[in-house]
């Protein structure tokens, strides 16, 4: 077997429709969800055939990690990833740590609140320049030796950290944002990552709602973080009209939502690739199936991407 058919073989967690949820979102941070939705949310993905889920201790204090420990705890046939690394100060600033006394206590409450007796797969949530990388590969392989995780990965990282950190301990994914809207430059990234055993994880992967009509113009509460964010104070300026009827028209002509398009374009990027879209409601499910589903003419991606490399150029 090549590297590439490893990233590929690992990249099977996510089951027939190799289309992971992303969970942040279901306590918070994009705006309320009533618990009892977020529950259901999970219910039917796991009725539905969604098998692998992306959590941190970040998201909500804990407590997107306790959802899922309450819905999924260790349902057999489902993977959890999450976390380690990143975490919210009082004054509401994030604060990266990945000293391995601080790895080993987030990894024991992480099991605590997730209801598992092993973490399958533990992301180091964004790089701590404080920290060796070899120092954080060792602690994680201490974890795999005692039993507590099963595999390791990066996430917001440079493609060049992956191979040194590999020689102590195996990274076994990669977790990077990836959309239409990433720089088109990024778009091989997970060509390269698979080059190195290991499958990639694209989150943001519908660019956070902009590439979704209805969510593009839905008017966001104070709660809901991307009202922070400048692209997000005009969406219809921040994705050129051009894109969005190119994507419109194309995702006619297969019967589906854009969303739905733009899900299966991610997954064209590779088979060692996994999109992990962050449904809020049951009905946002019907969109990942269809992604699933859904084989793109390589026409229509050529002209996806020479559309959206045209944007990108300004």
């Amino acid at each position: 077997m090549t590297l590439q058919d490893d990233a590929v073989q690992r990249a099977s967690v996510a089951g027939r429709y190799r289309i992971g949820i992303g969970c942040m979102a279901l306590t918070g941070l994009y705006g309320r969800i009533a618990a009892s939705d977020a529950r259901d949310v999970l219910a039917e993905t796991i009725s539905l055939g969604f098998r692998l889920f992306d959590t941190a201790p970040l998201y909500a204090n804990g407590q997107n990690e306790a959802l899922i420990g309450d819905v999924i705890g260790s349902t057999e046939g489902t993977t959890v990833a999450t976390k380690f690394g990143l975490a919210e100060t009082n004054d509401g600033k994030l604060m990266r740590d990945s000293r391995p006394k601080s790895i080993r206590a987030s990894v024991e409450a992480s099991l605590a609140r997730l209801r598992r007796e092993r973490i399958d797969i533990l992301i180091q949530h964004r790089p701590d320049p404080a920290v060796n990388d070899q120092e954080v590969a060792g602690a994680v392989q201490d974890l795999i030796d005692a039993g507590k995780v099963a595999a390791f990965g990066l996430s917001g990282t440079s493609i060049d950290r992956i191979k040194p950190i590999t020689d102590r301990c195996c990274v076994s994914v990669v977790q990077n944002e990836l959309s239409v809207l990433s720089e088109p430059d990024t778009w091989s990234a997970p060509q390269k990552i698979g080059d190195m055993g290991a499958f990639f994880m694209a989150y943001a992967p519908i660019a956070r709602g902009l590439l979704s009509p209805n969510s593009a113009k839905t008017k966001r509460d104070a709660e809901d973080y991307r009202s922070q964010i400048a692209a997000f104070n005009n969406p219809y300026q921040s994705v050129s009209e051009i894109l969005r009827i190119c994507l419109k028209d194309i995702a006619s002509a297969y019967g589906v939502s854009v969303t739905a398009l733009v899900l299966a374009w991610i997954k064209t990027r590779g088979a060692n690739v996994i999109p992990i879209p962050g449904p809020r409601r049951p009905e946002h499910l019907s969109d990942l199936v269809d992604a699933a589903n859904l084989e793109v003419d390589t026409a229509h991606i050529s002209t996806i991407e020479a559309i959206a490399s045209s944007q990108s150029d300004g």
